[in-house]
């Protein structure tokens, strides 16, 4: 299972005006820059619904926008433990030799 995390933080002013002056913003555009910031600003990877609420952006332009952070190195995806517990499958009565008369 994989999540998306953090790659590229901005942690001071310095990293914003590195970000503007680069020209990034031109190649990202504004929805994922909006998008980027917001992520910046959370203390947990937000989801989707949080980002188009906290963005006023509509589902699919934020969905777009993280493809374009993830494809220019801003966020990443990493692997996560998968969940503890027994695999989702359905229960199958286990044949015995009594079963079989």
């Amino acid at each position: 299972m994989s999540q998306l995390e953090l790659k590229k933080p901005i942690r001071s002013d310095q990293d914003f005006k590195a970000l503007v002056d680069s020209g990034a913003i031109t190649i990202i555009g504004a929805h994922a820059l909006v998008v980027y910031l917001i992520i910046n600003a959370e203390q947990t990877f937000p989801t989707v619904k949080v980002l188009c609420k906290k963005s006023g952006i509509s589902d699919k332009p934020v969905r777009r926008s993280l493809v374009v952070l993830e494809e220019y190195g801003y966020i990443g995806k990493k692997e996560t433990k998968q969940a503890q517990g027994c695999p989702a499958s359905p229960l199958v009565p286990r044949q015995t030799n009594d079963n079989l008369s």
